[in-house]
């Protein structure tokens, strides 16, 4: 019987030696690095036309091996349903992809069970560095990573008393800012509806809604709903919610996830009042009316996230614990108009 021949896998030395290239180069253009090297289009084409057609496919293994990195990320995120996670999820791929990196995304669903298991299995998989929207609990276990010196990154929302690297928005004032907008514009009966979480972005929140009700002798109406419930029973329960409180006039939703169960309820009212979303969404510029916004800077969100990991992983710098402050931009549009 004859023997299959089973051709050996290709080496980037081959590579080399079959293009009359170094194997710097080649590895430049295998990271996606070749304009960042200034690298030109040519040979950049050249390369990567000829690991097309001969089906080269790089030895991570190998490579994990003898540099003691994986080229990968890892990134928790909280509730996928929510728009705001699965945008941030696209950009930083596009990012560690530009940076030669593979990128593991895992959910916690918001459950502190869920986000434990998801940090344990980003570190079994010797990820370089991760990105965690953490939940309570987390504390201990992203205090040891830390401890051991494993690039961590928190976004979104941050753990009280520890000593980490942040990049979040400036929630309490978006939300007062939210709030006195509402109020310029005649509103009196201010609503607010959250999820009933102990995270550090949902409570900012809060208290920015609270702290101008508070300054304007308005009252607090605020709704705290499960995070664990379909999309039909929370447009059932904002409903439910605003037909007790027949005084409501306007109603902050604060986040993407409860505005789209929140949008509706209200179109089952028989009367408008008046509603911001804290996150934007592509549809709401075309909804009617259009619905007004807290727009955070996801991109830039991503890109203060990659920054740091990548600072932290080449150890160009000390890992420096601080936090990161990024501005919301209110995008007035007809929702908030009386």
């Amino acid at each position: 019987m004859a023997r299959a021949v089973v051709s050996k896998k290709k080496s980037i030395g081959d590579l080399s030696r079959e293009l009359k290239i170094s194997t710097t180069t080649i590895s430049y253009v295998l990271n996606g690095k070749g304009r960042e090297k200034r690298i030109s289009q040519k040979v950049i084409d050249r390369i990567e036309k000829y690991i097309e057609e001969v089906g080269y496919s790089p030895d991570f293994i190998g490579r994990s091996l003898r540099t003691g990195k994986s080229m990968t990320l890892g990134l928790v995120v909280g509730d996928l349903r929510n728009p705001f996670f699965s945008e941030i999820s696209s950009e930083i791929e596009r990012l560690a992809a530009k940076s030669g990196y593979s990128l593991i995304v895992t959910s916690s669903n918001d459950e502190p069970e869920k986000a434990l298991r998801a940090v344990r299995l980003l570190s079994d998989r010797k990820v370089d560095g991760m990105a965690v929207a953490v939940t309570e609990g987390l504390e201990r276990e992203i205090s040891s990573l830390i401890e051991t010196k494993v690039p961590v990154v928190l976004y979104d929302r941050y753990l009280e008393g520890l000593s980490s690297s942040n990049v979040v928005v400036n929630n309490r004032e978006s939300t007062f800012g939210a709030t006195s907008h509402l109020y310029q514009n005649g509103y009196r009966n201010i609503a607010y509806v959250t999820f009933d979480l102990n995270q550090t972005s949902r409570l900012d929140r809060l208290k920015g809604y609270e702290a101008f009700v508070a300054e304007n002798d308005l009252k607090s109406i605020v709704f705290k709903m499960a995070d664990n419930i379909d999309y039909t029973q929370s447009a059932n329960e904002i409903l439910a919610f605003i037909n007790e409180n027949p005084e409501i006039d306007a109603v902050i939703f604060s986040t993407n996830l409860i505005t789209l169960s929140g949008l509706g309820a209200i179109n089952k009212l028989d009367r408008k009042i008046g509603l911001i979303s804290f996150d934007d969404h592509v549809l709401y510029e075309v909804f009617t009316p259009s619905i007004t916004a807290i727009s955070q800077p996801l991109k830039l969100i991503a890109e203060k996230i990659m920054e740091n990991l990548l600072k932290m992983i080449t150890n160009d710098e000390p890992f420096v614990m601080d936090t990161i402050v990024l501005p919301t931009v209110l995008k007035v549009r007809e929702s908030s108009q009386q």
